[in-house]
């Protein structure tokens, strides 16, 4: 009974962990981008700084000093020209963009075609501009910056500096198997913190229910012996040639209650026996015709003595090979039965039917009485539920439909119930043919 609750209780904790943990850790790596792009930035800077100071002092060595940049992961392109305008030098591209385009595009986002930073002499002046950011054509985004730079001759050279920036994939990728195993470990941890916690928790409501359960159990089984030596005197008593009406009017409410505490204490046995997983199975070929033919010969004179029409409808073709334990199959249509005619009304009509599948088989039983409510339905097959007392008397303890769940768990089926076309409700069971 608790290892429903228990998976739930799992469910739930592992889950809101987790996703603590999973925003956690989005954070962390958008902080970790943030600070890798920042690093970028800075990094780009500085070594275009450093390019500047080196091409100063080797003069006209514009390949020797640009093209050692090439030696970083995300190279350096490098576009020098003369005060002219005439190209100078240009590096090699193995960006995803054609060089030239990516040109066309840097020009277009600083807004100039041939800018050089001019001193206050109007002379032009080594430095450098702000970092610029555009992309290309692959989804592929870059870095560039422009500089002038000043030889000792006074001859001045305009540079368009393009760096392609780490993509989101490129960043996540080197972190990927820290987040991951991160995570993993992190899931791991919480499953068994939370199954320890849990089993811990639950454990006094465990013990207590296994305590009632083996009450429930002992206490049935005690109360057959006495129940045993109060039907047979009550016999007994039956037997006797008194002719008072008092006293026969006693004896027939004796009689009723100890048949009602009879069938009380065999249903609690058979619980009882579910809960102790003591429940056997003698699975066999069965005669499903035989089967649905034996339950309505054994119902139809109840249904006549109350003025039922019980109708049987049989499958016209062949019913295929089913295998199953045929006395716990019929314990659960007479669960099924008992139910629909008590809530029958006079001159209704109770169905047995069935319907085959490629794999399953299922057994309804339709009645037209009042029906069950919507909001009862979801816990009609719980122990001692009854749906109203207006359906109910004291013959009924709520553990029929009970008995029937519990039977078509063991052999692998599930039951419901819907309503009846017209008014009423249909029991089924389904249950696999193989």
């Amino acid at each position: 009974m608790l290892k429903p609750l228990s998976k739930k209780l799992n469910t739930l904790f592992i889950t809101t962990i987790m996703l603590i943990i999973t925003s956690i850790m989005i954070i962390l790596c958008k902080n970790y981008i943030h600070m890798e792009q920042s690093n970028e930035l800075i990094f780009f800077q500085r070594m275009v700084t450093q390019m500047m100071y080196q091409l100063e002092d080797n003069s006209h060595a514009f390949k020797s000093v640009v093209d050692s940049y090439h030696e970083y992961r995300h190279p350096i392109f490098c576009y020098v020209q003369n005060t002219s305008g005439k190209m100078v030098y240009q590096t090699d591209s193995d960006f995803p963009t054609d060089a030239d385009i990516l040109l066309e595009r840097f020009r277009i986002q600083t807004g100039k075609e041939d800018t050089f930073i001019i001193a206050n002499d109007n002379k032009p002046t080594t430095d450098q501009s702000g970092i610029f950011e555009f992309n290309g054509t692959k989804n592929d985004s870059y870095l560039g910056i422009l500089a002038t730079i000043v030889m000792p001759n006074d001859t001045a050279y305009h540079l368009s500096l393009i760096y392609r920036q780490q993509s989101l994939f490129d960043i996540l990728t080197r972190q990927a198997f820290l987040y991951v195993t991160l995570w993993s470990l992190s899931l791991i941890a919480v499953t068994i913190m939370s199954h320890l916690l849990i089993k811990k928790a639950l454990k006094p409501t465990e013990v207590m229910l296994k305590s009632q359960k083996d009450f429930i159990a002992s206490a049935s089984h005690e109360l057959k012996s006495p129940l045993a030596v109060i039907l047979a005197n009550t016999e007994k008593l039956e037997q006797l040639q008194i002719e008072n009406t008092e006293y026969r009017k006693s004896i027939k409410i004796l009689d009723k209650e100890c048949m009602r505490m009879s069938k009380l204490v065999r249903d609690m046995l058979l619980l009882a026996s579910s809960d102790a997983k003591s429940w056997t199975l003698c699975k066999n070929t069965i005669d499903i015709d035989t089967l649905l033919i034996s339950l309505y010969e054994t119902y139809e004179p109840i249904c006549i003595s109350k003025n039922i029409c019980l109708r049987l409808e049989i499958s016209e073709t062949s019913y295929p090979e089913f295998c199953a334990d045929g006395e716990r199959l019929f314990q659960i249509l007479t669960i099924y039965m008992e139910n629909a005619v008590h809530h029958s009304i006079n001159n209704k009509q109770i169905e047995i039917k069935t319907a085959v599948t490629a794999k399953h088989i299922t057994f309804f039983v339709a009645d037209h009485g009042k029906g069950i409510r919507e909001e009862d339905k979801p816990y009609i097959f719980n122990r001692f539920y009854c749906a109203e007392k207006s359906r109910t008397d004291k013959s009924n303890f709520g553990l029929g439909l009970s008995i029937a769940d519990e039977l078509a768990k063991m052999m692998n089926g599930k039951v419901g119930c819907k309503d009846t076309d017209g008014g009423g409700a249909t029991f089924f069971v389904t249950l696999p043919l193989k």
